[in-house]
């Protein structure tokens, strides 16, 4: 998703102001059904958030090829 938003960043200024806001995330509650992938979980502390998560994987296949 960051991915995306970042890309977009030059072309919309909604974004823009969507990406300075991320800060006011930080010491929030955040839940997941699944258990976050290591990028995700990464990317989430990264913003502070507090994680939670249902101790369910997000995909039955557990290997990557």
């Amino acid at each position: 998703m960051f991915i995306g938003l970042s890309v977009s960043v030059a072309t919309n200024p909604t974004v823009k102001m969507a990406l300075n806001e991320l800060k006011e995330l930080r010491g929030c509650d955040v839940h997941m059904t699944h258990i976050p992938t290591p990028g995700d979980e990464a990317g989430l502390k990264r913003l502070g958030v507090n994680l939670t998560s249902e101790p369910n994987f997000s995909t039955k296949n557990l290997f990557f090829s």
